[in-house]
This record gives C-alpha cells, structure tokens and sequence, in this order.
C-alpha cells in the first residue's frame, strides 16, 4: 500500500479517536492495555472505568510509553476499593499538543498489586498533523 501526507488542517489530523483496549487487572507483573501507534500521532488521555472492585488501596493503574528500547512512566491513578463503573483518568501530556508518539510506540497499563481489582481502558489519541497515513 501507499502512504500520504495531507494539509495540516485536513480532518484526519484534527479529529480525536478513541481506542479501546480491554480490560487490565491482575497482579503488576504484565502490561496490559497495549496501544501501539500505527503513525506519528498524539495521545491526549487515558480513560479508566472499574469493571473488578479492588481489596485493598494497593489497587493501582500505571500508563507507560515504550519508544524503542526506553520506556518513561507517563502517570498513575490510584482506584483503591472504587465501586465498579466508577471511570477516572490520566493525562498522557500537559503539554497542549498531547503526547508525542513515533510509529511503532507503545502505550500500555499496568496494575498494582492488588490481583482482584480490574479496569477498562480506553486511549484517547489522534494522528499527528503531516503524519503519513496509509492512501
């Protein structure tokens, strides 16, 4: 397939989309959640809702991004014993642009220790203005 830059302003560039991920839970050791950018793009925020009540304060969401060989801590939420349907979110960038993501960059969530509590997660992203995209 071919690839293709469009004007800055052309609405794949300005429109945000939301990916939806699963669910993560368990206890800490595995990264769930796994979004990995299919172009530059931007990601804005992580949505989470609690779809297994936690046991303990120990229940904990982290996002992290993996570029590469490197990977930075991007934030954490902390959902406690939090009711289930109870949604929370973490801002992926302060930054007004969002968090910049190269092709083939992970985002991915990981959870506390405590193995009962569960979310669902669900990225809000957009692709990268002049980004390429698949024509």
């Amino acid at each position: 397939m071919t690839t293709k830059s469009m004007a800055y302003d052309h609405s794949t560039y300005i429109t945000r989309t939301g990916a939806a991920l699963g669910e993560a839970g368990g206890a800490g050791t595995t990264g769930y959640a796994k979004f990995v950018a299919f172009t530059s793009m931007l990601a804005f925020n992580a949505v989470l809702t609690v779809t297994g009540t936690g046991t303990t304060t120990a229940h904990t969401v982290s996002i992290q991004k993996i570029s590469g060989t490197s990977t930075t801590a991007i934030g954490t939420a902390t959902l406690g014993t939090s009711a289930v349907g109870v949604t929370t979110s973490i801002a992926l960038s302060t930054a007004t642009g969002g968090l910049a993501l190269a092709q083939g960059d992970i985002l991915e969530v990981y959870t506390g220790s405590d193995a009962a509590g569960k979310v669902a997660v669900t990225y809000e992203v957009g692709v990268a203005p002049l980004a390429s995209v698949t024509a």
